[in-house]
């Protein structure tokens, strides 16, 4: 038939072209809006899933040290690992943001996730994905 059909919704929900909702039409744009689901779901938050979603709200008050940046890239490794087993991570830095970086006023109070992401089957498309833990 050759029609284009959509694979889901992009997040956020808010379309540029006054639709209520914009559609993924390629494999790794839905990751990307699976992915951006999963971290900002908070664990308990989903009826019948309450093992879906991370606990990175937990470390928004916790002192900035590495060990507290090792443990948010290992929380994200583990959910994605677990609920979107079709996903490749190709990078995930954890730190604290340069001066500048991730529009923090102080950048001692803030985490910046970089997480690039592939598909399991496709070794082509690749995208990034910017999070910045200061205000989940």
């Amino acid at each position: 038939d050759g029609e284009d059909v959509a694979l889901g919704l992009s997040l956020p929900f808010n379309s540029d072209n006054g639709s209520m909702f914009d559609l993924n039409f390629l494999s790794i744009d839905q990751a990307v809006s699976n992915v951006k689901n999963l971290l900002l779901t908070r664990k308990g938050e989903r009826v019948n899933h309450p093992e879906f979603g991370t606990n990175l709200q937990d470390y928004l008050f916790e002192p900035n040290y590495q060990v507290l940046r090792d443990a948010v890239g290992k929380e994200i490794e583990k959910a994605i690992e677990l609920w979107l087993p079709y996903i490749v991570i190709t990078q995930l830095d954890v730190k604290v943001p340069e001066t500048g970086e991730g529009n923090l006023i102080d950048r001692f109070h803030g985490i910046f996730v970089v997480l690039k992401i592939g598909l399991l089957n496709n070794t082509i498309d690749e995208e990034e994905i910017v999070l910045n833990i200061r205000d989940l």
